[in-house]
Protein backbone atom coordinates (compact mmCIF):
# COMPACT_ATOMS: atom_id res chain seq x y z
CA UNK A 1 0.00 0.00 0.00
CA UNK A 2 1.58 3.30 -1.07
CA UNK A 3 2.35 5.94 1.51
CA UNK A 4 0.69 8.61 -0.69
CA UNK A 5 -2.69 7.55 0.74
CA UNK A 6 -1.62 8.86 4.14
CA UNK A 7 0.34 12.09 4.03
CA UNK A 8 0.26 13.13 7.69
CA UNK A 9 1.08 11.41 10.93
CA UNK A 10 -1.26 12.15 13.83
CA UNK A 11 -0.07 11.54 17.39
CA UNK A 12 -1.82 12.81 20.50
CA UNK A 13 -4.04 14.99 18.31
CA UNK A 14 -1.00 16.67 16.71
CA UNK A 15 -0.52 16.47 12.94
CA UNK A 16 2.96 16.09 11.46
CA UNK A 17 3.92 16.16 7.80
CA UNK A 18 6.94 14.22 6.62
CA UNK A 19 8.87 17.50 6.48
CA UNK A 20 7.93 18.20 10.11
CA UNK A 21 9.25 14.78 11.07
CA UNK A 22 12.51 15.34 9.16
CA UNK A 23 13.23 18.35 11.39
CA UNK A 24 13.06 16.30 14.60
CA UNK A 25 16.20 15.39 16.54
CA UNK A 26 16.97 11.72 17.19
CA UNK A 27 15.44 11.55 20.69
CA UNK A 28 12.22 13.24 19.58
CA UNK A 29 11.95 11.11 16.45
CA UNK A 30 12.59 7.93 18.42
CA UNK A 31 9.80 8.86 20.84
CA UNK A 32 7.37 9.45 17.97
CA UNK A 33 8.41 6.16 16.35
CA UNK A 34 7.86 4.22 19.60
CA UNK A 35 4.45 5.79 20.24
CA UNK A 36 3.22 5.26 16.67
CA UNK A 37 4.38 1.62 16.67
CA UNK A 38 2.47 1.20 19.93
CA UNK A 39 -0.84 2.93 19.15
CA UNK A 40 -0.83 2.58 15.37
CA UNK A 41 0.12 -1.14 15.22
CA UNK A 42 0.68 -2.88 18.56
CA UNK A 43 -2.62 -1.95 20.21
CA UNK A 44 -4.98 -2.64 17.27
CA UNK A 45 -3.25 -5.66 15.72
CA UNK A 46 -4.24 -8.19 18.40
CA UNK A 47 -8.02 -7.65 18.06
CA UNK A 48 -7.50 -7.68 14.27
CA UNK A 49 -5.77 -11.07 14.47
CA UNK A 50 -8.40 -12.56 16.79
CA UNK A 51 -11.31 -11.35 14.63
CA UNK A 52 -9.54 -11.83 11.31
CA UNK A 53 -11.91 -11.50 8.31
CA UNK A 54 -9.42 -12.24 5.56
CA UNK A 55 -9.58 -8.80 3.96
CA UNK A 56 -6.80 -6.21 3.57
CA UNK A 57 -6.99 -3.26 5.93
CA UNK A 58 -5.94 -0.27 3.87
CA UNK A 59 -3.42 2.03 5.52
CA UNK A 60 -2.90 -0.18 8.57
CA UNK A 61 0.32 0.89 10.32
CA UNK A 62 1.22 3.50 7.71
CA UNK A 63 1.74 6.28 10.30
CA UNK A 64 4.50 4.17 11.78
CA UNK A 65 5.92 3.42 8.33
CA UNK A 66 6.16 7.11 7.45
CA UNK A 67 8.05 7.86 10.68
CA UNK A 68 10.35 4.86 10.14
CA UNK A 69 11.04 5.98 6.56
CA UNK A 70 12.39 9.25 7.97
CA UNK A 71 14.39 7.34 10.59
CA UNK A 72 16.06 5.41 7.75
CA UNK A 73 16.49 8.57 5.69
CA UNK A 74 18.47 10.12 8.52
CA UNK A 75 20.70 7.07 8.74
CA UNK A 76 19.94 6.28 12.38
CA UNK A 77 20.66 2.82 13.75
CA UNK A 78 18.38 -0.10 12.98
CA UNK A 79 20.27 -2.47 15.26
CA UNK A 80 19.02 -1.33 18.68
CA UNK A 81 16.47 -3.68 20.30
CA UNK A 82 13.72 -1.06 20.29
CA UNK A 83 14.15 -0.36 16.57
CA UNK A 84 14.12 -4.09 15.79
CA UNK A 85 10.85 -4.25 17.75
CA UNK A 86 9.42 -1.47 15.56
CA UNK A 87 10.55 -3.26 12.39
CA UNK A 88 8.89 -6.48 13.56
CA UNK A 89 5.56 -4.67 13.97
CA UNK A 90 5.98 -2.97 10.59
CA UNK A 91 6.33 -6.41 8.99
CA UNK A 92 3.13 -7.55 10.72
CA UNK A 93 1.31 -4.39 9.58
CA UNK A 94 2.41 -5.08 6.00
CA UNK A 95 0.82 -8.55 6.29
CA UNK A 96 -2.48 -6.95 7.38
CA UNK A 97 -2.40 -4.49 4.47
CA UNK A 98 -1.77 -7.39 2.10
CA UNK A 99 -4.80 -9.26 3.39
CA UNK A 100 -2.78 -11.84 5.31
CA UNK A 101 -3.55 -12.80 8.87
CA UNK A 102 -0.67 -11.41 11.00
CA UNK A 103 1.61 -14.12 12.34
CA UNK A 104 1.59 -13.38 16.07
CA UNK A 105 3.53 -16.19 17.69
CA UNK A 106 4.59 -14.73 21.04
CA UNK A 107 4.32 -17.31 23.83
CA UNK A 108 1.49 -17.13 26.35
CA UNK A 109 2.35 -16.52 30.01
CA UNK A 110 2.92 -19.73 31.94
CA UNK A 111 2.20 -20.09 35.67
CA UNK A 112 5.35 -20.26 37.76
CA UNK A 113 6.21 -23.48 39.48
CA UNK A 114 5.87 -23.71 43.24
CA UNK A 115 9.64 -23.29 43.62
CA UNK A 116 9.66 -20.25 41.35
CA UNK A 117 6.80 -18.71 43.32
CA UNK A 118 8.87 -19.07 46.48
CA UNK A 119 11.56 -16.91 44.86
CA UNK A 120 8.97 -14.31 43.81
CA UNK A 121 7.52 -14.20 47.32
CA UNK A 122 11.00 -13.97 48.83
CA UNK A 123 11.89 -11.03 46.59
CA UNK A 124 8.66 -9.11 47.16
CA UNK A 125 8.25 -9.70 50.89
CA UNK A 126 11.84 -9.79 52.13
CA UNK A 127 13.02 -6.60 50.42
CA UNK A 128 13.48 -3.84 52.99
CA UNK A 129 14.37 -0.17 52.83
CA UNK A 130 17.88 0.68 54.06
CA UNK A 131 18.28 3.09 56.95
CA UNK A 132 21.65 4.58 56.09
CA UNK A 133 24.00 1.93 57.48
CA UNK A 134 26.31 0.79 54.68
CA UNK A 135 29.71 -0.89 54.76
CA UNK A 136 32.74 0.94 53.42
CA UNK A 137 32.80 -1.43 50.48
CA UNK A 138 32.60 -0.55 46.81
CA UNK A 139 29.53 -1.55 44.83
CA UNK A 140 30.99 -3.01 41.60
CA UNK A 141 30.04 -1.37 38.33
CA UNK A 142 28.76 -4.75 37.15
CA UNK A 143 26.15 -4.72 39.94
CA UNK A 144 25.16 -1.13 39.20
CA UNK A 145 24.68 -2.08 35.57
CA UNK A 146 22.42 -4.97 36.57
CA UNK A 147 20.40 -2.61 38.74
CA UNK A 148 19.96 -0.13 35.90
CA UNK A 149 19.13 -2.94 33.47
CA UNK A 150 16.32 -3.86 35.85
CA UNK A 151 15.11 -0.27 35.61
CA UNK A 152 15.28 -0.49 31.82
CA UNK A 153 13.04 -3.57 31.98
CA UNK A 154 10.27 -1.71 33.85
CA UNK A 155 7.02 -0.84 32.06
CA UNK A 156 6.98 2.54 30.34
CA UNK A 157 3.83 4.25 29.06
CA UNK A 158 3.55 3.82 25.27
CA UNK A 159 7.14 2.55 25.19
CA UNK A 160 8.44 6.14 25.09
CA UNK A 161 11.80 5.26 26.71
CA UNK A 162 12.15 8.67 28.35
CA UNK A 163 13.69 7.44 31.63
CA UNK A 164 17.35 8.37 32.28
CA UNK A 165 19.91 7.42 34.98
CA UNK A 166 22.78 9.36 36.57
CA UNK A 167 25.18 7.51 38.90
CA UNK A 168 26.70 9.41 41.84
CA UNK A 169 29.55 7.97 43.90
CA UNK A 170 31.51 10.77 45.56
CA UNK A 171 30.40 12.41 48.83
CA UNK A 172 30.22 15.79 47.11
CA UNK A 173 27.99 14.52 44.32
CA UNK A 174 25.70 12.72 46.74
CA UNK A 175 25.38 15.85 48.89
CA UNK A 176 23.47 17.46 46.05
CA UNK A 177 20.58 15.04 46.60
CA UNK A 178 18.18 15.31 49.52
CA UNK A 179 18.09 12.43 51.98
CA UNK A 180 16.72 12.04 55.48
CA UNK A 181 19.30 9.31 56.22
CA UNK A 182 23.05 9.09 55.80
CA UNK A 183 24.16 8.11 52.29
CA UNK A 184 27.77 7.53 53.35
CA UNK A 185 29.30 4.51 51.53
CA UNK A 186 26.26 4.18 49.26
CA UNK A 187 25.85 4.88 45.57
CA UNK A 188 23.02 7.18 44.52
CA UNK A 189 21.27 6.67 41.21
CA UNK A 190 19.28 9.70 40.11
CA UNK A 191 16.26 8.76 38.00
CA UNK A 192 15.27 11.44 35.52
CA UNK A 193 13.25 11.73 32.34
CA UNK A 194 13.71 13.39 28.97
CA UNK A 195 10.75 15.65 28.16
CA UNK A 196 10.98 15.34 24.38
CA UNK A 197 9.34 11.93 23.76
CA UNK A 198 6.17 12.77 25.70
CA UNK A 199 6.05 16.29 24.23
CA UNK A 200 6.10 15.19 20.59
CA UNK A 201 3.15 12.83 21.14
CA UNK A 202 1.18 15.28 23.28
CA UNK A 203 1.37 13.26 26.47
CA UNK A 204 2.97 16.08 28.45
CA UNK A 205 -0.47 17.68 28.17
CA UNK A 206 -2.85 14.72 28.18
CA UNK A 207 -1.12 12.48 30.78
CA UNK A 208 1.75 14.52 32.33
CA UNK A 209 1.81 12.21 35.36
CA UNK A 210 3.04 9.30 33.23
CA UNK A 211 6.65 10.50 33.24
CA UNK A 212 6.80 10.30 37.02
CA UNK A 213 5.04 6.93 37.01
CA UNK A 214 7.58 5.58 34.52
CA UNK A 215 10.48 6.69 36.74
CA UNK A 216 8.79 5.19 39.80
CA UNK A 217 8.33 1.84 38.03
CA UNK A 218 12.02 1.89 37.10
CA UNK A 219 13.00 2.71 40.68
CA UNK A 220 10.94 -0.17 42.06
CA UNK A 221 12.52 -2.65 39.65
CA UNK A 222 15.97 -1.33 40.53
CA UNK A 223 15.47 -1.72 44.27
CA UNK A 224 14.20 -5.27 43.79
CA UNK A 225 17.32 -6.11 41.79
CA UNK A 226 19.55 -4.51 44.43
CA UNK A 227 17.95 -6.74 47.05
CA UNK A 228 18.40 -9.81 44.85
CA UNK A 229 22.11 -8.97 44.57
CA UNK A 230 22.51 -8.85 48.36
CA UNK A 231 22.58 -5.06 48.56
CA UNK A 232 20.25 -2.81 50.50
CA UNK A 233 18.58 0.20 48.99
CA UNK A 234 16.16 2.98 49.72
CA UNK A 235 13.79 5.16 47.72
CA UNK A 236 14.35 8.92 48.13
CA UNK A 237 12.29 11.74 46.69
CA UNK A 238 11.68 15.35 47.74
CA UNK A 239 12.09 16.09 44.06
CA UNK A 240 11.60 19.85 44.20
CA UNK A 241 14.51 20.21 46.63
CA UNK A 242 16.81 17.80 44.82
CA UNK A 243 16.06 18.72 41.23
CA UNK A 244 17.06 22.38 41.25
CA UNK A 245 20.17 21.96 43.40
CA UNK A 246 21.35 18.83 41.62
CA UNK A 247 20.94 20.25 38.14
CA UNK A 248 22.84 23.38 39.13
CA UNK A 249 25.70 21.48 40.77
CA UNK A 250 25.92 18.80 38.09
CA UNK A 251 25.97 21.44 35.38
CA UNK A 252 22.93 19.92 33.75
CA UNK A 253 21.92 22.75 31.45
CA UNK A 254 19.77 20.61 29.17
CA UNK A 255 16.25 21.89 29.80
CA UNK A 256 14.86 18.68 28.33
CA UNK A 257 16.02 16.65 31.34
CA UNK A 258 13.97 16.70 34.55
CA UNK A 259 14.72 14.93 37.83
CA UNK A 260 12.02 12.63 39.22
CA UNK A 261 13.56 10.77 42.19
CA UNK A 262 16.71 8.97 43.36
CA UNK A 263 17.65 5.74 45.08
CA UNK A 264 20.64 4.84 47.27
CA UNK A 265 22.16 1.36 47.30
CA UNK A 266 25.09 -0.21 49.14
CA UNK A 267 26.34 -3.13 51.24
CA UNK A 268 24.36 -3.30 54.50
CA UNK A 269 26.07 -3.33 57.89
CA UNK A 270 22.92 -4.45 59.65
CA UNK A 271 19.59 -5.85 58.54
CA UNK A 272 16.46 -3.72 58.63
CA UNK A 273 13.33 -4.99 60.37
CA UNK A 274 10.78 -5.36 57.61
CA UNK A 275 7.83 -3.01 57.93
CA UNK A 276 4.50 -4.80 57.99
CA UNK A 277 1.43 -3.95 55.98
CA UNK A 278 -2.19 -3.76 57.04
CA UNK A 279 -4.33 -6.77 56.08
CA UNK A 280 -5.49 -6.96 52.46
CA UNK A 281 -9.07 -6.20 53.53
CA UNK A 282 -7.88 -2.80 54.76
CA UNK A 283 -6.73 -1.99 51.22
CA UNK A 284 -10.03 -2.94 49.61
CA UNK A 285 -12.65 -0.33 48.70
CA UNK A 286 -15.96 -2.06 48.30
CA UNK A 287 -19.31 -0.86 47.06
Amino acid sequence: MATREITKVISGGIEYTKDDIRKMDEVTLRGLLHERAHHNIEVPIYPVAIKWKGKPIVGFGMHTQIVFDVWQEKGYTEDDPDIKWVKMYLELAAQVRAGEKPKLDAPLPEPFTEEEMKVVHKLLWERTSARGCWLDKEVPDEMLEKIMEAGRAAPIGCNLDEVRFIVLKTPEEKSWCWSDISTENSVIIVIAYDKRPSHVVGQDRSVPQNRGYDCAAAGDHMLLMAHALGLSGVWLTKRDVTAKKFKEQWGLTDENIEIAMHIAVGWPIIGTIKSSRAPLEYYMIRK
